[in-house]
């Protein structure tokens, strides 16, 4: 790893900031991280908030995309994981299979309220630490070996999750590399399609059409939520959710 001093430019406002970024020898692209944004207008998710020991000060994170990760045990005893600071391992949220949420590592955002300083990155998916955001889900526990894992509860709470973050950073909502592929990416993305990590998680049966489909509803139900005034960032969805009905998890 190498840290590089990167300047990003306010897109709405033009104002350059220059921030040390560790990296693996590329410097993460441009992204919403330097938007000054008023988000105060947009519905927060009221997310609880422990704190995970596990993080790095060299910062900020430039988010460019979301990983999509299983935990690999059970809510409550991946919290207590990623507090342990032996471990050496953590991610941004986790959400349970009843649609719980925690986020346990600060984000990069224009909003004074909350834990949320952007000086740090989790230790998610190496190389890739400084480009994404990492969602943990509560699945790849003993017994859990099929779609029917994939909880709607789960998919709902994370899917509303994705959308607020795509708001925020202006992340695209676009449909992630195919499992063998990995390269860096923008908008989503599974832990096997990050370069130099041998991860396989979200596993074959994270039903990713389902999930882009309820992150681009609910990313179209807080822009029509929000009072006036709310800044979004400007994200890119590539596909469309038609109508208002909430898409519906369907299993072969």
């Amino acid at each position: 790893m190498t840290i590089k001093n990167v300047q990003f430019t306010c897109s709405n406002c033009g104002e350059v900031s220059t921030y040390a970024v560790q990296t693996d020898g590329e410097a993460p692209e441009q992204s919403g991280l330097a938007f000054h944004q008023n988000l105060g207008n947009l519905r927060s998710l009221g997310i609880p908030y422990t704190n995970s020991p596990n993080r790095d000060a060299y910062g900020p994170l430039v988010p460019q995309g979301i990983v999509v990760h299983y935990t690999q045990g059970k809510y409550q005893g991946a919290i207590g994981h990623f507090q342990n600071s032996a471990s050496k391992v953590s991610a941004h949220f986790i959400v349970a299979r009843d649609g719980r949420r925690v986020q346990m590592v600060p984000l990069p955002d224009p909003d004074p309220n909350g834990p949320r300083d952007g000086k740090y990155t989790a230790w998610h998916c190496k190389g890739g630490n400084t480009r994404y955001i990492g969602i943990e889900h509560e699945y790849g526990y003993t017994g859990a070996t099929g779609e029917e894992d994939w909880t709607t509860e789960m998919m709902e709470s994370s899917a509303e999750l994705s959308a607020y973050l795509c708001h925020t950073y202006a992340i695209p909502i676009e449909v992630p590399l195919a499992p063998n592929e990995r390269d860096w990416f923008t908008g989503f993305g599974g832990h096997y399609n990050v370069p130099n990590n041998s991860h396989t998680d979200p596993g074959p049966y994270f039903p990713w059409d389902y999930y882009i489909d309820l992150v681009q509803w609910f990313y179209g139900r807080m822009a029509a939520d929000s009072p006036p005034g709310a800044a979004l960032a400007s994200a890119k969805p590539i596909r469309e959710v038609q109508g208002f009905g909430k898409p519906a998890y369907q299993t072969l």
